[in-house]
């Protein structure tokens, strides 16, 4: 700093911390700039560490191109896309439970909304009555049936859970070609068969029930009526209440093993098919071991399918929870998805989504969650393999290769149990009459070939009692007619069969030959 005195000039040193001071042609600029500077520092002072590096480093950013503003942009749009996905898919969920619940009960509509060759094999079946539960209640079962009637050994091929006797649709083909007489019901619950049956239920009606009854009381007699019995007994008219009031709607069919086993033996005896060679897949074991066990006279082998009593190939909890269920059976993609994950990698789409009609309509995937709840998980494997009823059984093993290491050594365990059981492995997935037909027809013709031919009785119901009539009267003697008869039927022996055929003369005399 310089400071004159007397005309000499003393220059003064600077303190260190101290700037030299410059002339400032504005004084009011350096004003402002000054109250700035306090601002500035004051705002300082509030302002934390944090946010002052994130102002940093946003600077910094801002100098750099933004990328953390690119990544913000990028996760915003990903999100936006999530969340309008999510709303899709929950509207359409929504959609498609509204319409399993409310959907049309109109038949024909059903029928032609049904796959192409699931609306075929449809159309080779047919219905059968039988009668399930304890109040034997009575139901339709399907079945269809394919080779020849007379002569033949016979094949009932037994479905598991989750599945129908479309998926032996193609066995039948090929067992027929064959000359053996194939034949798949579907049990009750599943398939084309009834998944609910008419249920009574009775119930004592309340205190609105009883005025409502009393108003229709004093309706139909009058209300002169209510008055003289209010007079005569001092009290309200009284409606007796002996009975309860019972009303009838359909329920989803609540039955176990034992009555699908049961039904399973009806189909049989209606059309008078054993003995039979029994083919049983999956789950469906149960239920066939158990006819199999109380009817031994009329099973001539048994095979197993990748069978099992307590492992189903579908998994159970996918069909009993709301939502996954809609999922897997009315959208294409989920039930290809998941059959062929749990069931046959080679399995097509036209198939799957014929297995998928079959379980979301008429209640089909409740219907076989509830039966399958309430399968005998106690079932005794070993006391059935060793049952004196069994022994004399022959049994073969069929069991997939390939599949998974857990599920191979499954197969090995349950040939353990059964030691004098053939034991055969396939190429298929757990259900291979979907992926290798071919090969599965083979071993079971091979196996049924290698038995001692069928022996069956065959007993024709005896002529209705207005067509026996008809032969007395063209007779013209009730003696003779009988006695001609007699002389007519005829007795018929095919390969150890016995049956009976009526000479056909008189029956197209009336226009009832066949």
């Amino acid at each position: 700093m310089e400071d004159t005195l007397g005309g000499i000039t003393e220059i003064q040193p600077h303190s260190p911390h101290e700037k030299p001071e410059q002339d400032d042609p504005n004084p009011n600029t350096r004003q402002e700039i000054e109250t700035k500077s306090e601002e500035g520092l004051r705002n300082r002072k509030h302002t934390s560490p944090l946010n002052e590096t994130s102002s940093n480093a946003n600077a910094s950013a801002s100098a750099n191109g933004n990328p953390s503003t690119k990544e913000e942009s990028t996760a915003s749009v990903f999100v936006f896309w999530a969340f309008f996905v999510g709303i899709i898919s929950m509207i359409t969920l929504a959609i498609i439970i509204v319409s399993s619940l409310i959907g049309p009960g109109d038949e024909k509509a059903e029928f032609l909304s049904m796959p192409p060759d699931l609306r075929s094999h449809y159309s080779k079946g047919k219905m059968i009555k039988v009668q399930i539960g304890s109040e034997r209640n009575s139901i339709q079962m399907f079945v269809r049936e394919e080779g020849p009637r007379h002569h033949a050994e016979t094949v009932v091929l037994i479905h598991g859970f989750g599945g129908s006797s479309y998926s032996f649709r193609n066995v039948m083909s090929m067992l027929a070609s064959r000359g053996i007489r194939a034949v798949a019901p579907d049990l009750p619950g599943s398939g084309f068969s009834d998944k609910s049956s008419l249920q009574n239920d009775r119930e004592w009606p309340g205190f609105i029930g009883r005025v409502r009854d009393i108003y229709l009381e004093i309706k139909e007699k009058g209300l002169f009526w209510g008055f003289d019995q209010l007079i005569e007994t001092g009290e309200m008219p009284h409606v007796s209440y002996e009975k309860a009031r019972v009303t009838q709607t359909y329920q989803v069919l609540q039955c176990g093993a034992e009555e699908l086993g049961y039904s399973l033996g009806q189909v049989i005896e209606s059309l008078a098919l054993g003995p039979v060679h029994l083919v049983i897949h999956d789950t469906g074991f149960e239920s066939g071991a158990i006819w199999a066990a109380r009817n031994p006279s009329l099973v001539r082998s048994i095979t197993l399918i990748d069978a099992t009593p307590h492992r189903p190939s579908v998994p159970l909890w996918i069909l009993k929870v709301p939502g996954v269920r809609e999922l897997v059976t009315h959208l294409a993609l989920f039930q290809l998805g998941l059959l062929k994950m749990c069931c046959s990698r080679g399995i097509d789409g036209s198939a799957a989504e014929a297995h998928g009609f079959l379980l979301r309509t008429k209640n089909g995937a409740k219907a076989i969650t509830e039966i399958r709840t309430r399968a005998n998980s106690s079932f005794d494997f070993e006391g059935w393999a060793n049952a004196d009823q069994i022994k004399e059984v022959p049994i073969k093993i069929l069991w997939a290769k390939e599949w998974s290491k857990d599920w191979e050594r499954e197969g090995y365990l349950i040939a353990q149990r059964l030691p004098r059981a053939e034991f055969v492995s396939h190429s298929g997935g757990r259900w291979p009459q979907e992926d290798v037909a071919g090969e599965i027809t083979e071993a079971i013709a091979k196996f049924i070939s290698a038995l001692p031919p069928t022996v069956k009785v065959v007993t024709e119901e005896p002529l209705p009692e207005h067509i026996q009539r008809m032969f007395d009267e063209a007779s013209g003697d009730h003696h003779d007619s009988h006695h001609n008869h007699a002389h007519n039927h005829q007795h018929v022996h095919h390969h150890g069969d016995h049956g009976h055929s009526h000479d056909s003369g008189y029956m197209d005399g009336y226009g009832l030959g066949h």
